[in-house]
């Protein structure tokens, strides 16, 4: 059967259970639901049922007024789920939750308490609470531990808990819940995990056990155990599409029902403090999770869509992220040039490659060579997604003015030694970055271009002069990210004669080497995890009189060739013959050579 309840989301008070009287709201004793509240009156509200299983709303002639989505009502209102009620300062969602209707699945639980963590629940009408042990939300916790109660166990209603359902119920959470235990490592108790709002305070929005709630919890589980980077909530005709960014591709997750995907919606835009009825709107802001060993900032963009807002959560979880060099898969010769740039009093590091390859890591992890207590390092960034400590660190808001260009200027009058700017994308920018690394400054920047070769004539089309270019430059690093194979179903196959050939050196005394397959542990994939490929330019006299006198593609590599120099895809290569990835990929990402 199906219940109504109101969720609390601002105010101290326990979830309203809707049955099947009518319930007033106010702050006269005799109501069915007293609220301690100057906002609100004597008698404010009241809701009753229509006899066909909705709930109408009706102000009592209050004196603030009653709120649906933030439009005040003139008479009474239909509610539908996910609606937000507002009445005096208190706000509530409304949700229609599914319950376990036989009395073998109350008993069962009534059985086991400590099997499912309770909540208030206040049922309208009544002063009675349901099993808890606290009469309000001081924080919130996703408990994701509660899934783990059913694994391997029958999944039928006397057994499973709310969060399981049936599968004829409620698929997609047994979807997302088989994901969550096949993904390794597995036979691991699921993380608990509470969620911060926007103001840095513990959310109340995503308390209960109700669809809304239940479809967070395992999202967010979800993401943190296949290390995505973006989670796609897309809207269609009747659903919801959830897609995530995993390894640098789009992998389906699920589709949840509509009125599930409205209420995962309205949490969101609860924890991010967003206005909930701006359905046509660009809407922007941002939360934290809680996780037991870390805490992860998700950025939330909204954006209509032909059939509704789509969204898209950015995740940004420190875990797993290279802390040098090293770590990041650099080979020795190119650490020691790149930690001599940062080791110099002026010079300049740029860092080539698409949207999200790693550029930044990279030159994070050159700042750590960096010594911050006896150097004044700054960065200018859009936007700062990570901390380092001992350096300051500022966000662009073009909004404001303030863009690479004139932070730059301005940072350039804060008597600073190594300077990191997080993009050149103008004239303005790039001429400044020159003149700073020719002047006493070390900086670090940052370049969309696909080589390290097509970077300098970049620079060059953005207008900057040949000598600005040749004598600012010292490295040129292009980056890219490959998939990793996955241990548990990558297989060998033959080596064709062809491929052996440009291969070369790679695989050499080899006959075979490793493909994708893919299996439940990679979500059908055939990768798990990534890896950096690199290309490093190294400036010298004879490349800087070819930039000042003869800037041509095929000058630049006739010199680059007589040195020592490795290409993407020769550095890609290497991870081939080593079983690292597949050729396939690195042919995808950085083409074949």
């Amino acid at each position: 059967m199906t219940h109504w309840q109101l969720t609390p989301l601002v105010g101290s008070i326990a979830p309203v259970v809707l049955k099947e009287e009518k319930v007033t709201f106010g702050r006269q004793q005799g109501c069915s639901v007293v609220l301690d509240d100057d906002k609100c009156s004597r008698v404010h509200c009241e809701l009753a049922p229509d006899g066909t299983g909705a709930w109408i709303l009706t102000d009592l002639k209050s004196r603030n007024g009653t709120k649906v989505n933030d439009q005040r009502i003139s008479g009474s209102k239909v509610l539908v789920p996910g609606d937000i009620l507002k009445i005096g300062a208190h706000q509530f969602l409304v949700e229609a939750t599914s319950t376990l209707g036989d009395a073998s699945a109350e008993s069962s639980v009534a059985e086991k308490p400590g099997e499912i963590e309770t909540i208030p629940v206040a049922s309208a009408g009544s002063s009675e609470w349901a099993a808890t042990s606290s009469p309000t939300f001081d924080s919130i916790e996703i408990g994701l531990a509660e899934a783990g109660e059913y694994r391997n166990k029958p999944t039928g209603p006397s057994s499973a808990p709310a969060i399981a359902r049936t599968d004829r119920d409620l698929p997609w959470q047994t979807q997302l819940i088989e994901l969550i235990d096949t993904l390794p490592p597995v036979g691991v108790e699921p993380e608990r995990v509470s969620v911060i709002d926007a103001g840095g305070k513990p959310s109340a929005a995503l308390s209960g056990s109700s669809e809304g709630p239940n479809s967070v919890r395992l999202i967010l589980q979800l993401a943190s155990k296949t290390r995505a980077t973006d989670v796609h909530v897309e809207p269609k005709r009747e659903t919801y599409n959830i897609r995530m960014r995993i390894d640098g591709q789009m992998v389906q997750i699920v589709e949840l029902p509509h009125r599930v995907g409205e209420l995962f919606f309205g949490l969101i835009k609860t924890a991010c403090q967003m206005r909930v009825a701006g359905h046509a709107a660009v809407q922007e802001g941002h939360f934290s999770a809680m996780y037991p060993d870390r805490r992860v900032e998700f950025r939330v963009s909204f954006t209509p869509s032909v059939h509704g807002q789509k969204l898209v959560l950015r995740v940004l979880d420190e875990r797993g992220i290279p802390k040098s060099l090293a770590e990041m898969g650099l080979v020795q010769y190119m650490i020691d040039r790149v930690e001599r740039v940062c080791m110099q009093d002026h010079g300049l590091l740029l860092v080539c490659g698409p949207t999200g390859s790693g550029k930044t890591t990279t030159l994070y992890n050159a700042l750590r060579k960096v010594d911050r207590e006896t150097r004044n390092v700054i960065t200018i960034e859009d936007p700062v997604e990570y901390q380092l400590e001992g350096v300051t660190q500022i966000p662009v808001d073009d909004h404001k003015g303030n863009s690479f260009g004139s932070m730059l200027r301005s940072v350039l009058r804060q008597d600073p030694d190594v300077i990191l700017v997080g993009e050149i994308r103008d004239e303005e920018t790039a001429r400044t970055a020159m003149q700073a690394a020719m002047t006493g400054h070390v900086v670090f920047t940052t370049l969309h271009a696909k080589d390290t070769v097509t970077a300098v004539f970049r620079l060059l089309d953005l207008k900057v002069e040949p000598y600005l270019v040749a004598n600012a430059l010292d490295l040129v690093l292009a980056q890219r990210l490959v998939r990793v194979l996955c241990e548990h179903c990558k297989h060998p196959v033959p080596i064709p004669p062809g491929v052996a050939t440009r291969l070369g050196k790679h695989i050499q005394g080899k006959d075979e080497m490793l493909a994708a397959t893919g299996c439940t542990r990679c979500l059908r994939t055939g990768y798990r995890g990534r890896r950096a490929i690199f290309e490093l330019l190294e400036f010298n006299d004879e490349l800087r009189d070819v930039v000042l006198h003869n800037p041509t593609i095929a000058a630049m590599k006739k010199v680059i060739e007589s040195g020592l120099f490795t290409t993407l895809p020769q550095y890609g290569w290497r991870l081939v013959g080593e079983g690292v990835t597949s050729l396939d990929e690195i042919d995808h990402v950085a083409g074949q050579g």
